[in-house]
C-alpha cells in the first residue's frame, strides 16, 4: 500500500462527498421551497408523514437535510411532534435510495455525465437549467469517486492490519458498530459512508457480514447532524432529534439480535451473488424497512420516552430569537420558514403595544405601560437579530422565492420596529398624563378612541397583504389611509377651536397633537406594508 494509494482514496472520498453535496444543492435549489410547502402542509398525520419523508429524501439523497428540516420546522411551531415521527422514519429508509443508484455500475459513462454537467453550469447560467445541470454534475462526480476509491482499495486488502481490523468486525459486532458510528459522524453523511463500504466491497476486500455491523453503526451516526441542529432550539425540536436518535440505535439492537438467530447475510447475498455493492445497498435498505416496520406502530412509546430524556417546557422567550437558533438548521427553505415566525412574532408585540396604549387612555390597569416598555425592547432586539439572519440566510444560494421573502421581510420589519417607536411615544404621553393628573375631554377621547380604532384596522388589513397581497386590499388600505389623514387634519383642527374656547389646557393639547401625529405615521408604515406585500 502506497502513499499515492491513500492520496487515491482520499481523493475518491473526497469527490464522492463533494459529488454528493453538489447533487443535493441542484436539487435543493430546483425544488427546495417547493419541498419545505409540501413537508409543512401535507404532513397531517404520521403515516402521510412517512411516505413524505420516503419520497421527498429519496429525491434530494439526503436524510440529513430532511431530518435537519423536520427538527426546523418543529422548532417553529410548523409541524406537530407527534407528525415528525414519521417524516424522520421516512427519512432514515429514503436515504438508503443512493446506496442503490451506486449499486448501479456506470463507471464507464460517470467521466461523461460529470462533463455534461459542469458544461451545462458553465453555459446555461439560467434557472432551471443551471439547477438541473448541477444535479448532473454532482452524479457524475459521486460515481468518478467510486471509480477512484475501488481502484486504490485494492491495495488496501493487501495490509495484514487491515484484514485483521475487518475481520474484527464480524467477530466483536459492538466494535464494527462503534466503528461505523464514528465513520459516519466523520463523513457527516450516511449516504457517503456506505458509499465507501460498497467501493470496498467492490474492490473484495469487505464481505457483507463483516459490513453488516457498520451499516447499523453509520445508521446511528447520521443521527448527530439532526443532534447538532436541535441544540439551542426548543423542547419539542430536541424531542425530535432524540426520535432520530432511539429509531436508529433500536435499528442497530434489533439486527443484531436476529442476525444472531438467523441467516440473514445469507439470504440478502443470495438475491445477487455476483454484486457484493447490491449486496450492501440491499443489506442497508432492508434494515431500514425492517426497523420500521416494527417501530412505526410503536411511535406513541417513542414520543413518551423523548419526553421522559427531554423533560419540561420551554421559558417565556424574552429577548432571543425562537425560530432561528444560534446554530440553524441546515436549510436555507427552513430559515426562512423560521424569520417569517420570527417577523410575524415581532408584528404581534408591535400590536399588541398599540392595543395596550389605546386601552390605557380609558383604564388604568396595573403595569400596562411596563408591559409596553418590555415589549419594545423586545421588538428592538428582533429588528436587530432578523436584519443578521437575513444577511446570513441570505448568503446560502437562496432560490428565487425565499430571495424575494428575504428581502420583503428587510423592509418589513424597519416597519414593525416604527410601529412599536410609536407604540411607545403614546405610553410615554400617558404616563406623564398620570403623573401629572391630566386629563382629555370627553370629546377628545371619543377621537382618539376612533382614530386608535381605524389605525389598528388598516394595520391588520396591511399586513395580511404579506402573505396574501391582492390590488382589491392595497386599493382599500390606501382609501384608509387618506381618510386617517383628513381625520388627524380635522381633529387638530377642532382641537385648536377647543383650547381657543380654554375647554383645555395647553398641556393636554400638545400632548393631544403629539398622539395624533404618531397615529397618523403608524397609518403610513401600514401604507408601507401594504405596498411591500403586493410589490408596489
Amino acid at each position: 500500500m502506497t502513499f499515492e494509494n491513500w492520496i487515491g482514496i482520499a481523493g475518491g472520498i473526497a469527490l464522492f462527498l463533494y459529488g454528493i453535496r453538489i447533487m443535493g444543492n441542484g436539487i435543493e435549489r430546483l425544488a427546495g421551497s417547493k419541498l419545505k410547502t409540501i413537508l409543512e402542509k401535507l404532513t397531517k398525520n404520521r403515516f402521510l408523514g412517512l411516505i413524505l419523508g420516503i419520497v421527498i429524501t429519496g429525491i434530494i439523497q439526503s436524510s440529513n437535510a430532511v431530518s435537519v428540516m423536520t427538527v426546523g420546522f418543529v422548532n417553529a411551531g410548523l409541524m406537530p411532534l407527534e407528525n415528525a415521527v414519521g417524516v424522520i422514519m421516512g427519512a432514515n429508509v429514503g436515504t438508503t435510495i443512493t446506496g442503490q443508484l451506486i449499486a448501479f455500475n456506470i463507471d464507464a459513462v460517470a467521466p461523461i455525465i460529470a462533463f455534461f454537467g459542469v458544461m451545462g453550469m458553465t453555459f446555461f447560467k439560467k434557472k432551471p437549467w443551471n439547477n438541473i445541470f448541477y444535479i448532473f454534475a454532482g452524479l457524475g462526480m459521486l460515481f468518478m469517486g467510486m471509480m477512484l476509491m475501488k481502484s486504490n482499495m485494492i491495495y488496501l486488502g493487501q495490509e495484514e492490519w487491515f484484514c485483521k481490523l475487518v475481520q474484527s468486525f464480524e467477530d466483536h459486532p459492538l466494535i464494527g458498530v462503534l466503528f461505523g458510528t464514528l465513520m459516519t459522524m466523520l463523513l457527516q453523511s450516511v449516504s457517503a459512508s456506505v458509499g465507501v463500504l460498497q467501493a470496498m466491497a467492490a474492490a473484495g476486500i469487505l464481505s457483507l457480514g463483516q459490513a453488516i455491523y457498520l451499516i447499523c453503526g453509520q445508521n446511528i451516526g447520521c443521527t448527530a447532524v439532526a443532534v447538532i441542529a436541535a441544540m439551542g432550539g426548543s423542547k419539542d425540536a430536541k424531542r425530535t432529534a432524540a426520535i432520530h436518535v432511539m429509531f436508529n440505535v433500536f435499528a442497530c439492537v434489533i439486527c443484531i439480535v436476529l442476525l444472531q438467530f438467523l441467516p440473514i447475510t445469507k439470504w440478502i447475498e443470495a438475491l445477487s451473488p455476483t454484486n457484493p455493492t447490491q449486496q450492501l445497498a440491499n443489506a442497508n435498505t432492508f434494515l431500514k424497512i425492517g426497523a420500521t416496520l416494527i417501530l412505526f406502530p410503536l411511535s406513541s412509546l417513542l414520543i413518551k420516552l423523548s419526553r421522559l430524556i427531554i423533560r419540561g417546557e420551554d421559558k417565556a422567550a424574552g429577548n432571543k430569537l425562537i425560530f432561528i437558533p444560534a446554530k440553524g438548521f441546515g436549510s436555507a427553505a427552513v430559515a426562512v420558514s423560521g424569520a417569517e415566525l420570527e417577523c410575524n412574532r415581532m408584528y404581534e408585540l408591535a400590536m399588541n403595544n398599540m392595543r395596550i396604549v389605546a386601552e390605557s387612555l380609558s383604564t388604568k390597569r396595573k403595569g400596562d405601560l411596563d408591559e409596553v416598555d418590555a415589549a419594545e425592547e423586545t421588538i428592538d432586539f428582533l429588528n436587530h437579530e432578523i436584519a443578521k439572519a437575513l444577511v446570513d440566510i441570505n448568503r446560502a444560494g437562496l432560490g428565487e422565492p425565499e430571495a424575494r421573502s428575504i428581502d420583503r421581510m428587510h423592509h418589513i420589519i424597519t416597519d414593525y420596529e416604527r410601529i412599536g417607536d410609536h407604540a411607545e411615544n403614546i405610553a410615554g404621553y400617558v404616563r406623564h398624563m398620570r403623573d401629572e393628573k391630566l386629563t382629555f375631554s370627553e370629546q377628545a377621547n371619543e377621537e382618539l378612541k376612533e382614530l386608535f380604532k381605524k389605525v389598528i384596522d388598516i394595520t391588520e388589513l396591511a399586513n395580511s397583504c404579506i402573505k396574501a397581497p391582492s390590488e382589491e386590499k392595497y386599493q382599500e388600505v390606501a382609501r384608509r389611509e387618506q381618510e386617517i389623514d383628513d381625520l388627524v387634519e380635522q381633529y387638530e383642527n377642532g382641537h385648536i377651536e377647543r383650547m381657543e374656547k380654554r375647554l383645555c389646557s395647553a398641556d393636554v393639547g400638545m400632548l393631544f397633537v403629539e398622539m395624533l401625529t404618531d397615529l397618523e405615521r403608524v397609518g403610513d408604515h401600514a401604507m408601507n406594508l401594504a405596498e411591500t406585500g403586493c410589490g408596489k
